[in-house]
């Protein structure tokens, strides 16, 4: 395989130019993409701005005094007027180092230099004028200002730590962990640029996902990406980490500005060009032998995985310069990226396969392990034909003779789909079943990345500044994941992702007073997913060609085939998906007195298309036909090939969705004022309005609801009299139809969002803020296309999985549904389980509120303490509104004493099936079973199975925290960062039992107490111009001088820990089912989980098995107590946690000088330097288990094994 792929040949492999003309409407995007070029007289967008007041020696105020605003790199200079209240206010500044000069009539000029403007700050510089002439000047060199003009909570990740501290494939964006409050949640091997990790991204208990992001203040969030899901909208572009001047996390934001998040707002800026030509090349490489091996290969004795990665690049900003033609200094400036991201992995898999001769039936040699005698023992194969009561009331089978499956049993479609399994090539392990693991193959993974950046900076003129961007990147994967050849391979084939954007702003000044923003984003991002080979002839299997024809886009795919134990066969077809996205905010500032009025409108369109949903067909098999008990398993009977080869399978589907295009409108009017009531007090006053247009589909593809009340038109073709409670009511309704609207769900037109915050400063070293906040969060609904989407299920069994349909796998889907749309009205699912949207869903509302304290000790050392608290309402909870009836339910529920075998196959469970041969029902269950289990018949609407409502709006959750941000500077040689938040999260809302309606309230699943951060860049002041030996020669200054040390931890304590449900149920005692209550005349008895208790494990037939005490079992673990019985609890945590997590990553670099401003920076990055493993799997809570209460090991490490990486950069 060639490791120099084409990620443009990858890409056009699912014909994504043709898909996208046909299903994402390049005609819409080329409507865009013009729009936002009608607006191409824009500068980047900011929020960043210096405001304060003018005044004499006396503290009056100074009015019309000129106070002038100037970039140190760039030198361009703004300038405005004190009003009459002696305040100005000087907005939509680009982060940089300014200095500020204030002058007026009859006083002596006074300036401000070094000034350092972070991104998203309002700095407070305060001029008092002394009299004198205007000739004369007073230069202040100032320190940092605090944030003394904004009630926000937030952290500014400077230029220095985002350039200096280690990053694992330079994403940035992890970076916005280091903000008290911030917790991610991504597994830390996926935090790549193109892995979208602000999904996992949550600031103050408002969820994953919820964050608002920017770039440069323009909206940089694309379309959801998977119309499928209405999570937030995925990353439009992510700059290289060579192109980031900083960002800020603002956690609690009270600026009417921000909205459609409830999660906090992350603002990352770009480096903008200077007046000095600046830039860098650069590479990093990760090589093998620089890396350690996993904890489970280190245990198991397995040498380390091979790796190779390298990531370079090239950034170049400055003066836009054409000798003799053009000079840009002061007024045009450029900054370009490029960067390559490579990852090799040559790669060996190892996997399950059968044995070949069982391919014909002969399971003479199967044997399996038999861990108490620690030998071999047969593994008996028994004929599912051939159930019968062994005179004890136990269903049993007869073994096949001689462990051989004859010739006449064998499904020749089975058998020729199992000849795709490669020959075992490995030798058995001993004390391992001999098939375990007996099949190596090379597994190669190759992962290209390319970015590419463009940025123009232009100052037309003193009123008129503006900036263009373009950003793009693209990526293509190829890697097989089951380790088959050919057509039944599983993997990524490939998996390409392409994003452009585009982004605009202007800033036109009116009079000093008066200010124009615009700012506008259009983001146009695919993906591809490409799951295996194409075109493969499905006929060759032996499959019909009557159920090949109806397979659509999934005929050429070789079926999805899972055989438990053994790697999977074949892959689930692909999918391509287009999100496009426009953003525009034009805003107004105006600058009265004491107050800055910001007021404006934040306008969005979404777009989403999806073609080839992945589905296609599938069949799962297990060990349950071909073992001796049907509905018992045990290690010595049955094999998942044996019960495969006989035609016979457990489940499988058929699903087929619709092709997606849907439209999406938001608009959000906002108005803002920050009133300097004193020269000590700033309020932050605003108000918002979020109008979030709910989804349209453009043809109409889309249930809207679900009619509980209508007589269903199916009445007329049952059999009524088998109906315990007469004609069957209910039946889903469409968008677009019956006077229906055509949007997913009704519009919230009600979120109206009040914002206040307030900033008073005690002293010039004190300041004490606060605020509150309402907002609304980015909603979550995605189209529900019920109707137009299908799955035909597979049905094995007519006798509730006691005997199998002889040869059913010959054809396993006689009838495939269709997609009906909404032609079949209210005859839509019968015999399914459809689901619906709310059609009244109401957008979740977000309340954040704070109040804290920024005091700075000396000059270099800030502390920032404080009380942060969030709440939302309306959250997102499902209800099953087509419940088994209580009553019934009880008779079976073993958790209140009944015999689940009431419901499964004791007589006079099964009645008459009145929806037997009805035509409505064809392709179901219903329509092939003449009988039924009467608990079915007990539900509301018993046409249908489970009917879930999702977005049904009760959800609740509320979030408080204390949080410290430290922060330590020193002469420009050393950064110091720290941050502590000890926090609770909470959640209330759907049912912990839908049945018994027990509602849910617990600890949220990832509630973490304590989190703390340290992160540090030290340029040890050592060498040539610094602080210790700054006269060295320039030889000894190569050795000694020019090295750095940057170090990031993060540590997370652990999330709740969920008991196992199953360890609280009854007792058999006596034919009877008696429930466990804490009663010492009942043997085995218990009131804890304990290891040696009996239990009923749920089978996967759903059949519920006895697991008697083990007789070699020792040991008390009764640490969890579970109180209550009969019913399930509405908290599902107990006070015991999950391990926590901790990383440390560390850089060090030496400097060399070279020319002039030219230098050579090396570096040595290591990550998870103590090489700690972050295990996947929780304790084991399973009472029997032998491992139970400790860690699962066996799931791998989420984060990497200790990684080190060298680099090179050349900087100037």
């Amino acid at each position: 395989m060639s490791k120099n792929i084409s990620i443009k040949a990858a890409i056009n492999t699912f014909s994504v130019a043709s898909a996208a003309t046909k299903y994402a409407s390049v005609r819409n995007i080329l409507r865009l993409l013009c729009l936002a070029v009608l607006f191409l007289s824009a500068s980047t967008v900011f929020s960043q701005e210096f405001t304060g007041r003018v005044t004499d020696p006396s503290g009056a105020a100074v009015s019309k005094a000129k106070v002038t605003v100037t970039n140190q790199d760039t030198g361009v200079a703004v300038t405005t007027a004190t009003t009459g209240s002696g305040d100005y206010t000087v907005p939509y500044l680009r982060p940089g180092l300014y200095s500020l000069s204030a002058e007026a009539q009859g006083f002596s000029q006074e300036a401000r230099t070094q000034i350092t403007l972070q991104v998203g700050q309002t700095a407070v510089i305060n001029f008092t004028l002394k009299v004198g002439s205007i000739s004369e000047t007073v230069t202040v060199q100032s320190d940092e200002a605090l944030l003394a003009g904004s009630g926000d909570v937030g952290e500014v990740v400077e230029n220095t730590r985002v350039t200096e501290l280690p990053l694992n494939a330079g994403n940035a964006m992890t970076l916005a962990t280091l903000s008290a409050g911030t917790s991610l949640y991504a597994d830390p091997k996926y935090q790549r640029p193109f892995d979208d990790i602000q999904a996992d991204l949550s600031i103050n208990g408002g969820g994953a996902g919820n964050s608002q992001i920017l770039l440069d203040g323009v909206s940089n969030e694309a379309a959801h990406g998977d119309a499928y899901n209405g999570t937030n909208g995925q990353i439009g572009y992510i700059p290289p980490t060579e192109a980031v001047g900083e960002f800020k996390i603002i956690t609690n934001p009270y600026s009417a500005e921000f909205g459609r998040a409830s999660g906090g707002v992350i603002d990352m800026t770009l480096k903008n060009g200077t007046n000095t030509v600046h830039g860098s090349v650069y590479e990093f490489a990760r090589r093998t032998f620089l890396d350690a091996n996993s904890w489970a290969n280190n245990f198991s004795g397995n040498p380390k995985t091979s790796q190779r990665r390298d990531q370079y690049g090239a950034e170049l900003d400055g003066p836009v310069v054409f000798p003799k033609l053009y000079n840009g200094r002061d007024k045009t400036f450029f900054l370009l990226q490029f960067e390559n991201f490579t990852n090799t992995d040559p790669g060996t898999l190892i996997v399950s396969v059968p044995q070949p001769e069982w391919f014909n039936g002969d399971f003479s040699k199967l044997t399996y392990y038999d861990v108490a005698s620690k030998s071999y023992k047969p593994e008996i194969i028994y004929d599912p034909l051939t159930l019968h009561d062994n005179g004890s009331g136990v269903l049993v089978r007869d073994p096949f003779p001689g462990n051989i499956i004859p010739a006449s049993r064998i499904n020749p479609v089975a058998q020729k789909i199992l000849s795709f399994y490669p020959s075992p090539n490995l030798p058995s392990t001993a004390g391992l079943n001999t098939w375990v693991s007996n099949y190596q193959t090379p597994q190669p993974l190759v992962d290209v990345y390319r970015n590419v950046l463009a940025k123009i900076d232009q100052n037309i003129s003193s009123k008129d500044r503006l900036t263009l961007r373009y950003g793009y990147w693209e990526r293509s994967e190829t890697q097989n994941y089951n380790g088959i050849p050919g057509a039944a391979a599983q993997g990524e084939y490939p998996h390409g992702e392409r994003s452009n954007t585009f982004a605009t702003d202007w800033v036109h000044t009116f009079t000093p007073n008066l200010l124009f923003d615009f700012r506008a984003s259009v983001i146009v991002r695919g993906n591809i997913a490409e799951t295996g080979p194409a075109n493969f002839d499905i006929t060759s299997l032996g499959l019909p060609p009557s159920l090949v024809s109806e397979l659509g886009i999934f005929a050429n795919h070789f079926p999805s085939i899972g055989a438990n134990e053994f790697t999977t066969l074949g892959n689930s077809g692909g999918q391509l998906t287009i999100g496009n996205s426009l953003a525009m905010l034009p805003s107004v500032t105006w600058v009265k007195g004491k107050h800055t009025i910001h007021a404006g409108i934040d306008w969005r369109i979404l777009q989403d298309s999806t073609r080839g949903v992945q589905g296609g067909m599938s069949l799962s098999t297990d060990r349950t036909w071909t073992q001796k008990i049907y509905n018992t398993g045990d290690p010595g009977s049955g094999n998942s090939i044996a019960s495969f080869l006989l035609g016979t399978a457990n489940s499988g589907s058929i699903n087929i969705s619709p092709n997606i295009f849907f439209s999406q409108h938001y608009y959000a009017p906002f108005v803002q004022d920050d009133w300097k009531v004193t020269p000590r007090l700033t309020l932050n006053l605003g108000i918002r309005y979020d109008l979030n247009e709910p989804p349209v589909d453009r043809h109409n593809r889309a249930d809207y609801g679900f009619d509980t009340e209508v007589v269903n038109p199916v009445n007329s073709q049952i059999d009524q009299s088998a109906l315990p409670n007469g004609p069957v009511k209910g039946g889903m309704t469409f968008v677009g139809v019956n006077g229906n609207p055509r949007a997913f769900y009704s519009a919230t037109k009600t979120d109206v969002q009040p914002r206040f915050g307030f900033a008073f400063a005690v002293d010039d070293r004190t300041v004490l803020h606060g605020g509150f906040g309402v907002m609304y969060r980015n909603p979550n609904p995605g189209p529900n296309q019920y109707g137009f989407s299908s799955t035909t299920s597979y049905v094995g069994s007519n006798d509730g999985g006691k005997t199998p349909i002889p040869q059913s796998v010959s054809n396993p889907y006689p009838t495939v549904i269709q997609p009906t749309g909404s032609s079949l009205g209210y005859l839509t699912a019968l015999g399914q389980g459809p689901y619906f949207i709310n059609p009244h869903y109401r957008t979740p509302q977000f309340q954040t509120f704070s109040v804290g304290m920024q005091h700075r000790f000396l000059k270099n050392d800030t502390l920032e303490i404080n009380y942060v608290g969030t709440r939302t309402y309306h959250n997102d909870s499902n209800d099953n509104i087509n419940r088994i009836a209580t009553t019934a339910y009880a008779n079976c529920n073993i958790l209140l004493g009944g015999d689940p075998s009431r419901c499964d196959s004791a007589a006079g469970s099964y009645v008459k099936n009145p929806f037997y041969q009805a035509p409505a029902f064809q392709g179901t269950g219903y329509y092939t079973a003449s009988t039924i289990q009467a608990i079915q018949l007990t539900r509301p609407f018993p046409q249908f199975t489970d009917i879930q409502e999702y977005q049904l709006n009760n959800g609740r959750s509320w979030y408080n925290a204390m949080q410290a941000t430290a922060m330590h500077q020193w002469n420009k040689t050393l950064t110091l960062h720290a941050t502590y938040t000890w926090s609770k999260t909470m959640d209330s809302g759907g049912y912990a039992d839908q049945i018994y309606r027990i509602p849910s309230r617990n600890i949220d699943s990832l509630d973490a107490t304590h989190a703390v951060t340290l992160s540090g860049v030290w340029l040890l002041p050592v060498g040539r111009g610094q602080y210790f030996l700054g006269n060295m020669n320039r030889v000894l200054d190569e050795v000694i001088g020019g090295w750095e040390f940057g170090s990031l931890y993060v540590y997370r304590s652990g999330f709740p820990w969920q008991v196992n449900a199953n360890s609280q149920n009854t007792l058999y005692l006596s034919n009877a089912w008696v429930p466990r209550q804490n009663d010492p005349s009942i043997a085995n008895a218990i009131r804890g989980v304990k290891p040696c208790a009996a239990q009923y494990v749920q089978q996967s037939d759903n059949s519920y098995v006895l697991t008697p005490i083990q007789s070699n079992c020792g040991g008390n673990y009764n640490f969890i107590v579970n109180p209550r019985y009969a019913a399930t609890q509405n908290n599902i945590y107990s006070g015991i946690r999950n391990p926590g997590t901790w990383d440390w990553d560390i850089n060090l670099a030496k400097n060399f000088a070279i020319y002039g401003r030219l230098h050579l920076q090396l570096r040595l990055e290591a990550f998870n330097v103590p090489n700690h493993p972050i295990f996947a799997g929780s304790y084991d809570n399973g009472p029997l288990d032998a491992g139970f209460g400790t860690i699962n090991k066996t799931s791998g490490q989420t984060n990497q094994p200790r990684q080190a990486q060298l680099g090179a950069k050349f900087l100037w």
